[in-house]
Protein backbone atom coordinates (compact mmCIF):
# COMPACT_ATOMS: atom_id res chain seq x y z
CA UNK A 1 0.00 0.00 0.00
CA UNK A 2 1.08 3.05 -0.84
CA UNK A 3 0.71 7.19 0.11
CA UNK A 4 2.20 10.26 0.42
CA UNK A 5 2.35 12.83 3.06
CA UNK A 6 2.39 16.57 2.02
CA UNK A 7 5.01 18.48 3.64
CA UNK A 8 2.21 20.73 5.48
CA UNK A 9 1.92 17.15 7.73
CA UNK A 10 5.68 17.05 8.27
CA UNK A 11 5.70 13.56 9.41
CA UNK A 12 9.27 13.04 6.85
CA UNK A 13 12.23 14.15 9.59
CA UNK A 14 15.55 12.97 10.01
CA UNK A 15 16.13 11.49 13.33
CA UNK A 16 19.15 8.71 15.10
CA UNK A 17 17.90 5.24 14.79
CA UNK A 18 17.86 3.17 17.78
CA UNK A 19 17.48 -0.70 17.29
CA UNK A 20 15.23 -0.30 14.43
CA UNK A 21 13.30 2.84 16.79
CA UNK A 22 13.93 6.36 16.71
CA UNK A 23 13.87 8.27 20.07
CA UNK A 24 10.99 10.17 20.91
CA UNK A 25 11.10 13.67 19.65
CA UNK A 26 10.21 16.41 22.58
CA UNK A 27 9.53 19.65 20.13
CA UNK A 28 7.62 22.85 21.21
CA UNK A 29 4.29 21.38 20.73
CA UNK A 30 4.75 17.59 19.67
CA UNK A 31 5.91 14.60 20.17
CA UNK A 32 7.34 12.29 16.57
CA UNK A 33 8.46 9.60 16.93
CA UNK A 34 9.92 6.98 13.51
CA UNK A 35 11.12 3.72 13.17
CA UNK A 36 11.03 0.43 11.49
CA UNK A 37 8.31 -2.51 12.27
CA UNK A 38 6.75 -5.53 10.53
CA UNK A 39 9.06 -4.87 7.22
CA UNK A 40 8.32 -1.10 7.06
CA UNK A 41 8.95 2.43 8.69
CA UNK A 42 6.13 4.06 10.75
CA UNK A 43 5.94 8.04 12.00
CA UNK A 44 3.74 9.06 14.58
CA UNK A 45 2.90 12.36 15.10
CA UNK A 46 0.90 13.50 18.20
CA UNK A 47 0.33 16.55 20.08
CA UNK A 48 0.97 17.62 24.00
CA UNK A 49 -1.87 16.47 26.02
CA UNK A 50 -3.17 18.71 29.02
CA UNK A 51 -1.26 17.72 31.88
CA UNK A 52 2.44 16.00 32.14
CA UNK A 53 3.37 13.17 29.82
CA UNK A 54 6.00 10.69 30.96
CA UNK A 55 8.25 10.59 27.95
CA UNK A 56 9.64 7.81 28.81
CA UNK A 57 6.96 5.63 29.76
CA UNK A 58 4.99 6.94 26.69
CA UNK A 59 8.26 5.65 24.44
CA UNK A 60 8.69 2.35 26.55
CA UNK A 61 4.46 1.50 25.60
CA UNK A 62 4.58 2.33 22.02
CA UNK A 63 8.01 0.42 21.72
CA UNK A 64 6.05 -2.40 23.38
CA UNK A 65 2.65 -2.49 21.34
CA UNK A 66 5.08 -2.36 18.16
CA UNK A 67 6.76 -5.53 19.42
CA UNK A 68 3.86 -7.49 20.34
CA UNK A 69 1.74 -6.88 16.95
CA UNK A 70 5.21 -7.74 15.53
CA UNK A 71 5.21 -10.92 17.55
CA UNK A 72 1.47 -12.38 17.29
CA UNK A 73 1.16 -11.06 13.21
CA UNK A 74 4.21 -11.01 10.89
CA UNK A 75 4.50 -13.63 8.59
CA UNK A 76 8.29 -12.98 7.66
CA UNK A 77 9.83 -14.55 10.11
CA UNK A 78 9.45 -18.39 11.85
CA UNK A 79 8.99 -17.23 15.77
CA UNK A 80 5.53 -15.40 15.54
CA UNK A 81 2.57 -16.57 16.29
CA UNK A 82 1.07 -16.50 13.02
CA UNK A 83 3.94 -18.67 11.42
CA UNK A 84 3.80 -21.14 14.23
CA UNK A 85 -0.25 -21.77 13.31
CA UNK A 86 0.88 -22.06 9.75
CA UNK A 87 3.63 -24.02 10.77
CA UNK A 88 1.64 -26.35 12.09
CA UNK A 89 -0.33 -29.15 10.24
CA UNK A 90 -2.57 -29.97 12.78
CA UNK A 91 -6.52 -29.72 12.25
CA UNK A 92 -7.35 -29.47 15.93
CA UNK A 93 -8.25 -26.34 18.16
CA UNK A 94 -4.96 -24.17 18.55
CA UNK A 95 -5.23 -21.03 21.06
CA UNK A 96 -4.80 -17.96 20.13
CA UNK A 97 -4.32 -14.51 21.46
CA UNK A 98 -6.83 -11.77 21.45
CA UNK A 99 -5.13 -9.91 18.94
CA UNK A 100 -4.93 -12.45 16.68
CA UNK A 101 -8.42 -12.93 17.30
CA UNK A 102 -9.71 -9.36 16.83
CA UNK A 103 -7.45 -9.20 13.38
CA UNK A 104 -9.42 -12.73 12.21
CA UNK A 105 -12.74 -11.45 13.34
CA UNK A 106 -12.54 -8.09 11.04
CA UNK A 107 -10.91 -10.45 8.12
CA UNK A 108 -13.71 -12.53 8.25
CA UNK A 109 -16.32 -9.54 8.30
CA UNK A 110 -14.33 -7.77 4.57
CA UNK A 111 -14.48 -12.04 3.30
CA UNK A 112 -17.94 -11.56 3.82
CA UNK A 113 -18.84 -8.35 2.53
CA UNK A 114 -16.96 -8.74 -0.78
CA UNK A 115 -18.00 -11.72 -1.64
CA UNK A 116 -14.83 -13.68 -0.89
CA UNK A 117 -12.42 -11.36 -2.82
CA UNK A 118 -10.83 -10.42 0.53
CA UNK A 119 -9.06 -13.69 1.54
CA UNK A 120 -6.60 -14.25 4.57
CA UNK A 121 -5.57 -18.00 2.49
CA UNK A 122 -3.93 -16.79 -0.49
CA UNK A 123 -0.15 -17.35 0.98
CA UNK A 124 0.29 -20.09 -1.55
CA UNK A 125 -0.68 -18.26 -4.49
CA UNK A 126 1.27 -15.20 -2.95
CA UNK A 127 4.27 -17.43 -3.25
CA UNK A 128 3.57 -18.80 -6.75
CA UNK A 129 3.81 -15.67 -8.50
CA UNK A 130 6.60 -14.52 -6.55
CA UNK A 131 5.58 -11.82 -4.16
CA UNK A 132 6.33 -13.80 -1.29
CA UNK A 133 10.04 -14.45 0.39
CA UNK A 134 11.60 -15.58 -2.36
CA UNK A 135 11.49 -14.58 -6.43
CA UNK A 136 10.05 -17.26 -8.43
CA UNK A 137 11.78 -17.27 -11.67
CA UNK A 138 9.19 -18.95 -13.71
CA UNK A 139 5.37 -17.93 -14.39
CA UNK A 140 2.90 -20.94 -12.54
CA UNK A 141 1.31 -23.60 -14.78
CA UNK A 142 -2.73 -23.61 -14.48
CA UNK A 143 -1.79 -27.41 -12.93
CA UNK A 144 0.26 -25.56 -10.05
CA UNK A 145 -2.66 -22.50 -9.78
CA UNK A 146 -5.60 -25.23 -9.35
CA UNK A 147 -3.21 -27.24 -7.11
CA UNK A 148 -2.65 -24.20 -4.69
CA UNK A 149 -6.50 -23.06 -5.21
CA UNK A 150 -7.40 -25.79 -2.77
CA UNK A 151 -5.84 -24.64 -0.35
CA UNK A 152 -7.25 -21.05 -0.62
CA UNK A 153 -10.74 -20.34 0.59
CA UNK A 154 -10.89 -18.93 4.31
CA UNK A 155 -14.61 -19.23 4.66
CA UNK A 156 -14.17 -23.19 4.49
CA UNK A 157 -10.67 -23.94 5.34
CA UNK A 158 -10.75 -21.87 8.75
CA UNK A 159 -12.72 -22.16 11.53
CA UNK A 160 -12.37 -19.45 13.98
CA UNK A 161 -14.22 -19.51 18.38
CA UNK A 162 -14.29 -16.20 20.47
CA UNK A 163 -14.39 -18.03 23.59
CA UNK A 164 -11.96 -19.22 24.13
CA UNK A 165 -10.08 -17.43 21.20
CA UNK A 166 -8.93 -20.46 18.80
CA UNK A 167 -8.52 -21.43 15.45
CA UNK A 168 -8.72 -24.11 13.30
CA UNK A 169 -7.65 -25.37 10.19
CA UNK A 170 -9.87 -27.57 7.81
CA UNK A 171 -6.51 -28.75 6.14
CA UNK A 172 -3.17 -28.94 7.29
CA UNK A 173 -1.53 -26.91 4.50
CA UNK A 174 -4.10 -24.01 4.96
CA UNK A 175 -1.91 -20.96 6.03
CA UNK A 176 -2.99 -16.99 7.06
CA UNK A 177 -1.72 -14.04 5.51
CA UNK A 178 -2.89 -11.19 7.00
CA UNK A 179 -0.37 -8.72 5.18
CA UNK A 180 -3.25 -6.83 4.00
CA UNK A 181 -4.68 -6.12 7.61
CA UNK A 182 -1.90 -6.15 9.70
CA UNK A 183 -0.23 -2.79 9.10
CA UNK A 184 -3.43 -0.50 9.79
CA UNK A 185 -4.51 -2.90 13.01
CA UNK A 186 -1.14 -2.09 14.13
CA UNK A 187 -1.59 1.30 13.86
CA UNK A 188 -5.01 1.20 15.51
CA UNK A 189 -3.15 -0.40 18.48
CA UNK A 190 -0.78 2.40 18.80
CA UNK A 191 -3.70 5.00 18.51
CA UNK A 192 -5.11 3.40 22.31
CA UNK A 193 -1.63 3.52 23.50
CA UNK A 194 -1.57 7.15 22.81
CA UNK A 195 -5.01 7.75 24.44
CA UNK A 196 -3.94 5.64 27.26
CA UNK A 197 -1.39 8.27 27.89
CA UNK A 198 -3.96 11.22 27.22
CA UNK A 199 -3.23 12.14 23.72
CA UNK A 200 -6.26 13.22 21.82
CA UNK A 201 -4.80 14.55 19.02
CA UNK A 202 -2.62 12.80 16.62
CA UNK A 203 -1.73 10.66 13.41
CA UNK A 204 -0.23 7.27 13.21
CA UNK A 205 1.04 6.27 9.76
CA UNK A 206 2.42 2.62 9.38
CA UNK A 207 3.57 1.46 5.59
CA UNK A 208 1.51 4.47 4.00
CA UNK A 209 -2.03 3.15 6.13
CA UNK A 210 -2.98 5.71 8.96
CA UNK A 211 -5.42 6.13 11.82
CA UNK A 212 -5.62 10.48 12.52
CA UNK A 213 -7.80 11.88 15.43
CA UNK A 214 -8.37 15.69 16.41
CA UNK A 215 -6.58 17.85 14.74
CA UNK A 216 -2.88 18.95 13.72
CA UNK A 217 -0.59 21.57 15.28
CA UNK A 218 -2.13 24.04 13.35
CA UNK A 219 -5.87 22.97 14.68
CA UNK A 220 -7.19 22.20 11.74
CA UNK A 221 -8.05 18.14 10.99
CA UNK A 222 -4.92 16.28 9.19
CA UNK A 223 -4.14 16.73 5.52
CA UNK A 224 -3.01 13.71 3.83
CA UNK A 225 -2.48 13.65 -0.56
CA UNK A 226 -3.36 10.43 -1.74
CA UNK A 227 -0.50 9.59 -4.52
CA UNK A 228 -1.42 9.10 -8.06
CA UNK A 229 -0.46 6.29 -8.90
CA UNK A 230 3.03 7.08 -11.39
CA UNK A 231 5.66 3.90 -11.50
CA UNK A 232 8.25 6.66 -11.81
CA UNK A 233 8.84 9.60 -9.63
CA UNK A 234 5.86 10.55 -6.77
CA UNK A 235 2.61 12.77 -7.28
CA UNK A 236 -0.47 13.99 -5.09
CA UNK A 237 -3.59 13.14 -6.85
CA UNK A 238 -5.98 14.88 -4.18
CA UNK A 239 -5.68 15.99 -0.84
CA UNK A 240 -7.84 15.05 1.89
CA UNK A 241 -8.78 15.68 5.63
CA UNK A 242 -8.48 13.07 7.71
CA UNK A 243 -9.79 13.30 11.46
CA UNK A 244 -11.20 10.45 13.83
CA UNK A 245 -11.08 7.64 11.11
CA UNK A 246 -8.49 5.04 9.33
CA UNK A 247 -6.87 5.71 5.97
CA UNK A 248 -5.46 3.29 3.55
CA UNK A 249 -4.59 2.88 -0.05
CA UNK A 250 -3.96 -0.11 -2.11
CA UNK A 251 -2.50 0.04 -5.59
CA UNK A 252 -0.91 -2.05 -8.47
CA UNK A 253 1.83 0.41 -9.00
CA UNK A 254 5.00 -0.06 -6.56
CA UNK A 255 4.85 -4.23 -6.32
CA UNK A 256 4.58 -5.93 -9.46
CA UNK A 257 6.30 -7.32 -12.70
CA UNK A 258 5.92 -7.59 -16.36
CA UNK A 259 5.33 -11.56 -17.71
CA UNK A 260 6.69 -12.12 -21.37
CA UNK A 261 3.78 -10.62 -23.43
CA UNK A 262 3.93 -7.46 -21.16
CA UNK A 263 1.41 -7.76 -19.44
CA UNK A 264 1.12 -6.64 -15.57
CA UNK A 265 1.38 -8.79 -13.08
CA UNK A 266 0.43 -7.29 -9.82
CA UNK A 267 0.83 -8.70 -6.33
CA UNK A 268 -3.21 -8.15 -6.10
CA UNK A 269 -4.22 -11.80 -6.26
CA UNK A 270 -7.90 -12.65 -7.37
CA UNK A 271 -8.43 -15.72 -4.99
CA UNK A 272 -11.35 -16.98 -7.43
CA UNK A 273 -8.67 -17.33 -10.51
CA UNK A 274 -5.95 -17.50 -8.11
CA UNK A 275 -3.87 -14.72 -10.83
CA UNK A 276 -3.38 -11.26 -10.21
CA UNK A 277 -6.01 -9.08 -10.96
CA UNK A 278 -6.26 -7.74 -14.52
CA UNK A 279 -8.53 -4.79 -14.71
CA UNK A 280 -7.25 -1.30 -15.05
CA UNK A 281 -7.88 -0.09 -11.59
CA UNK A 282 -4.61 1.16 -10.43
CA UNK A 283 -5.61 2.26 -7.07
CA UNK A 284 -8.10 2.59 -4.43
CA UNK A 285 -8.17 4.51 -1.34
CA UNK A 286 -10.89 4.20 1.80
CA UNK A 287 -11.72 5.67 5.10
CA UNK A 288 -13.40 4.38 7.38
CA UNK A 289 -13.76 4.04 11.51
CA UNK A 290 -10.33 2.80 11.74
CA UNK A 291 -7.00 1.64 10.46
CA UNK A 292 -7.21 -2.34 10.00
CA UNK A 293 -10.76 -1.54 8.78
CA UNK A 294 -9.83 0.94 6.16
CA UNK A 295 -6.08 -1.45 5.09
CA UNK A 296 -8.51 -4.15 4.17
CA UNK A 297 -11.27 -2.31 2.60
CA UNK A 298 -8.88 -1.16 0.03
CA UNK A 299 -7.57 -4.62 -0.61
CA UNK A 300 -10.61 -6.31 -1.24
CA UNK A 301 -11.94 -3.07 -3.67
CA UNK A 302 -8.62 -3.30 -5.58
CA UNK A 303 -9.39 -6.89 -6.23
CA UNK A 304 -12.90 -6.48 -7.17
CA UNK A 305 -12.06 -3.44 -9.83
CA UNK A 306 -13.81 -0.04 -9.92
CA UNK A 307 -17.04 -1.20 -11.44
CA UNK A 308 -17.43 -4.03 -8.59
CA UNK A 309 -15.55 -2.14 -6.59
CA UNK A 310 -17.74 1.06 -6.52
CA UNK A 311 -20.63 -0.95 -6.00
CA UNK A 312 -19.52 -2.87 -2.69
CA UNK A 313 -18.89 0.90 -1.16
CA UNK A 314 -22.26 2.08 -2.10
CA UNK A 315 -23.49 -0.68 -0.57
CA UNK A 316 -21.80 -0.42 2.39
CA UNK A 317 -21.73 3.51 2.52
CA UNK A 318 -17.66 2.94 2.08
CA UNK A 319 -16.04 6.64 1.24
CA UNK A 320 -13.86 5.22 -1.24
CA UNK A 321 -11.66 6.96 -4.41
CA UNK A 322 -10.60 4.59 -6.82
CA UNK A 323 -8.10 5.76 -9.86
CA UNK A 324 -8.24 3.73 -12.75
CA UNK A 325 -5.58 3.53 -15.63
CA UNK A 326 -6.22 4.15 -19.20
CA UNK A 327 -4.43 4.69 -22.30
CA UNK A 328 -3.38 8.15 -21.78
CA UNK A 329 -2.83 9.14 -17.80
CA UNK A 330 -6.15 7.80 -15.17
CA UNK A 331 -9.10 8.58 -14.57
CA UNK A 332 -10.90 8.93 -11.27
CA UNK A 333 -14.24 8.02 -9.75
CA UNK A 334 -15.97 7.56 -6.21
CA UNK A 335 -18.11 6.24 -4.15
CA UNK A 336 -21.44 8.55 -2.84
CA UNK A 337 -19.59 8.69 0.98
CA UNK A 338 -16.96 9.65 0.04
CA UNK A 339 -18.54 12.05 -2.60
CA UNK A 340 -20.34 13.39 0.30
CA UNK A 341 -17.02 13.46 2.78
CA UNK A 342 -15.93 15.62 0.50
CA UNK A 343 -18.69 18.10 0.33
CA UNK A 344 -18.86 18.63 4.09
CA UNK A 345 -15.28 19.29 3.98
CA UNK A 346 -15.39 21.69 1.47
CA UNK A 347 -18.23 23.23 3.03
CA UNK A 348 -16.28 23.48 6.46
CA UNK A 349 -13.37 24.94 4.58
CA UNK A 350 -15.26 27.76 2.86
CA UNK A 351 -16.62 28.33 6.52
CA UNK A 352 -13.06 28.80 7.80
CA UNK A 353 -11.93 31.39 5.13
Amino acid sequence: MSLRFLPIVSLILSSLLLAGCDLLADQTDQYILRGNTMGTSYTIKALRARGKIDKEALYNDIKATLDNANDKLNNWTDDTEISRFNASPSTNWQDISPTFLEVLQEAQRIHAESNGRFDITLSPLIDMWGFGPEDNETLPSKVEIDAALANVGQDSLLELRNDPPSLRKRRGAVSVNLGAIAKGYSADLIARTLEKHGITDYLVEIGGDLIARGVNDMGVPWRVGIEKPNEIGRAVQLVVSVTDMGLATSGDYRNFFLDEEGRRMSHIIDPVSGRPVTHNLASVTVLAADGMRADGLATALLVLGEEEGREMANRLNIPAYFITREEEGFATSSSKAFDALMAKQNKAASKGD
